[in-house]
């Protein structure tokens, strides 16, 4: 069975394994961070991240340290309202691509939205803006079969 573990990030941020999970549960608890309209409110708690532990290791304390698994998760900045949302994936190579994820293929390229987390301005397109009651099936699906969006809903990021 897969483990999770996940990381809030903000004024009061922390880092969480839940025992006993399933994945089911796991997804069951993200979706309430993800929508509970306090969880994530742009400043206190700004960000989201959640990843998978490598097969065969079923406690976070037991992940080790250069482990690929810490370099590939799903992450949401932002606030419940308006937030974006991210998914990080290493390649056999070592190499890694970083996206940042749409709800729906974005129609003019040249178009932007800003988000607001932590004070800080993000730039990105309309249909990479998600409320939390959009997000959590991308979490969802992420969590319980370990898949990411098609690719026509992936932006490459460069960083």
């Amino acid at each position: 069975m897969k483990y999770f573990a996940y990381i809030v990030v903000g004024r009061t941020g922390y880092d969480g394994f839940d025992v006993p999970q399933t994945p089911q549960s796991f997804a069951d608890d993200t979706e309430q961070r993800l929508t509970e309209p306090d969880f994530l409110e742009g400043y206190k708690r700004y960000a989201l991240v959640v990843w998978a532990l490598p097969e065969g290791v079923d406690h976070v304390d037991d992940v080790p340290h250069d482990s690929v698994a810490l370099s590939n998760y799903m992450q949401c900045g932002g606030s419940t309202q308006a937030m974006t949302v991210e998914v990080r994936v290493t390649q056999e190579d070592g190499s890694y691509e970083h996206y940042v994820v749409a709800r729906k293929p974005v129609a003019d390229p040249d178009a932007w939205t800003t988000i607001m987390y932590n004070n800080t301005p993000l730039q990105v397109h309309p249909e990479e803006v998600f409320t939390g009651e959009q997000a959590a099936p991308v979490f969802r699906a992420y969590i319980e079969d370990g898949v990411i969006p098609p690719r026509e809903l992936l932006r490459t990021l460069d960083i």
